[in-house]
């Protein structure tokens, strides 16, 4: 070590330093306090003998002068005096010194503490180079950070504040928000919404609204059908996250005239729908797995499709609210929630997110948190327009035809199949949702009240609902005649497009001329009364055994 001796007696000096360089030590000396600040800026030594009593300026005063040189690094000074009074070995402490020796030096005592400070020293040096590499580190964190933020907002940069119809809460946990909000405007008019929530938060969740967005952006430009936007994103997330990421989500399309809503729900909490007076209207529930865990052959991109009214407003929020806690621990939970959406509150959105605030209490969130509104009315946001301003040419007529044999029947639904035939006519796409729900429902009726003579009487009880789908599936298994037959045609009318869906099954068909009308426990009714709401024209012939529906594509 280069140690440097301080003492304004000459034999002292000497002394010391024969002492040091005998045990393989270098030695600088110094024999005041001036002296000793100018040799050790000169020489930085690795450890300071320093005297108290000294000329010019004394030992205390030399070891403030020093450790203000050296700011934050670590050189032992270790004061050597005839003191021996506490308040004067407290004063080498309280000033920067690090230890003391009482004169007459003990040269055992000397080596010990150099060696014990050697020892401090270069713990001090490590922590130090370990100090210099984690601020390196964190500067190259923060820069990574700020690119990463940068990428993220871009990526978001395409999505749509400018709606009436859409009032949203965002609140991250982080500095990177593990939930995604994106809203689109579909090439019909219409209005499209992604809320999604990935496993944890911060920069890791974030990561995955790269692909997410990217894919739904394409998807709605192309006016994608809700189906078609699920089955995408699942496509590029299972893809693209490691096997333990995945995101819940949320999809809503509503058209132009606010009238009707496609929505997908996977992992998410329920939908909440209220009317304009803020009556509870229906919860619907998340009943599909998130995006990311499924492949393509296993996913579910059923959606549900519903007629609302105008004013009726659609609420969609990520886990983060119901899970909030208060100080006490105490989550916020569904049923306080539920509560503000079946009461008549007249602004129940801002009424929530109060809630929340005050329910916390200040304390420090633990997840993301999400709210959103989609009003359903006429849609006001303006259209993108296209560069080239081409215009599809009216697709040529075509026609399909299906005969389903009781093998044929037991092999499961032909719907999806369809669908995804007819998505390669122009302009199909973005009434896929609505088709889905026209054959399914259609297809349904046939087999089930046409093929197996099913009542839907059995489903006005809890059990009985049970009980027919166990009917149904015995019967199916046993089936060995009756048919169902579908055809599809695209015409050309007054310059539109449209379907023209027959249905015909083996059944007794049914009385459509004296149809009643459709109460909540009349689920075959209710069907008919959709299929009306949805489709230009509703027609049964050949007993009620063949229906025809007409779809305008617009």
């Amino acid at each position: 070590m280069k140690i440097l001796v301080v003492d304004d007696t000459e034999a002292n000096r000497k002394l010391l330093t024969w002492i040091l360089e005998d045990e393989g030590h270098s030695v600088i000396e110094a024999r005041d306090g001036q002296q000793a600040v100018n040799m050790f800026r000169q020489h930085e030594p690795d450890l300071v003998l320093m005297d108290v009593m000294m000329p010019v300026m004394d030992g205390f005063e030399a070891t403030q002068a020093i450790k203000e040189y050296l700011g934050g690094r670590y050189v032992p000074i270790i004061f050597l005096t005839a003191l021996s009074d506490d308040a004067s070995l407290a004063k080498c402490l309280s000033i920067g010194g690090d230890d003391f020796l009482s004169k007459p030096i003990n040269e055992q005592v000397l080596q010990a503490k150099i060696k014990a400070h050697s020892r401090i020293k270069e713990l001090n040096e490590q922590l130090n180079r370990k100090n210099q590499e984690l601020q390196r580190l964190h500067q190259i964190t923060l820069r990574e950070h700020e690119i990463a933020k940068a990428v993220f907002d871009n990526s978001l940069a395409a999505s749509r504040s400018d709606s009436g119809n859409i009032r949203q809460y965002i609140s991250p946990a982080t500095t990177f928000n593990g939930d995604l909000l994106l809203i689109s405007v579909s090439p019909s008019g219409g209005l499209y919404a992604l809320l999604a929530d990935f496993t944890g938060h911060g920069l890791p969740a974030a990561i995955g609204a790269i692909p997410l967005s990217q894919t739904f952006f394409d998807a709605t430009l192309q006016g994608a059908s809700v189906s078609s936007i699920s089955r995408s994103l699942n496509r590029a997330l299972t893809k693209f996250l490691p096997d333990d990421m995945f995101a819940s989500a949320a999809i809503a399309e509503l058209n132009a005239d606010g009238t009707r809503l496609s929505l997908w729900l996977g992992g998410m909490p329920d939908a909440i729908l209220i009317d304009a007076q803020g009556n509870l209207k229906e919860i619907i529930g998340s009943n599909h797995m998130p995006l990311g865990i499924l492949d393509d052959e296993e996913f579910e991109r059923d959606p549900f499709t519903l007629e609302v009214s105008r004013g009726d407003r659609l609420y969609l929020y990520t886990d983060g609210i119901p899970e909030s806690e208060n100080p006490a621990g105490e989550m916020y939970g569904d049923a306080r929630l539920l509560s503000y959406f079946n009461n008549r509150r007249p602004d129940p959105f801002t009424a929530l997110i109060d809630d929340v605030r005050d329910f916390t209490g200040g304390k420090s969130q633990i997840d993301d948190i999400t709210l959103l509104e989609l009003t359903c009315q006429p849609v006001d946001i303006a259209l993108q327009q296209s560069d080239d301003h081409t215009h599809h040419k009216p697709a040529l007529p075509w026609h399909i035809d299906m005969k389903l044999s009781p093998e044929e029947l037991r092999s499961g639904s032909p719907v999806a199949l369809l669908i995804d035939m007819l998505g390669s006519t122009p302009d199909m796409e973005r009434h896929k949702d609505y088709l889905h729900t026209i054959l399914a429902e259609l297809f349904s009726n046939a087999l089930e009240h046409g093929v197996l003579a099913l009542s839907s009487d059995l489903k006005k009880t809890e059990d009985g609902y049970l009980d027919y789908y166990q009917q149904r599936e015995e019967k199916l298994s046993r089936l060995n005649q009756g048919f169902v037959n579908i055809g599809v045609q695209y015409i050309v009318r007054d310059g539109k497009g449209r379907l023209l869906i027959q249905l015909e099954d083996s059944g007794k068909g049914f009385d459509f001329s004296g149809r009643r009308p459709s109460d909540d426990d009349d689920a075959f009714g209710r069907g008919i009364s959709l299929l009306q709401t949805l489709c230009e024209k509703v027609t049964y012939s050949n007993g009620g055994s063949r229906v025809e529906v007409e779809y305008r594509i617009e």
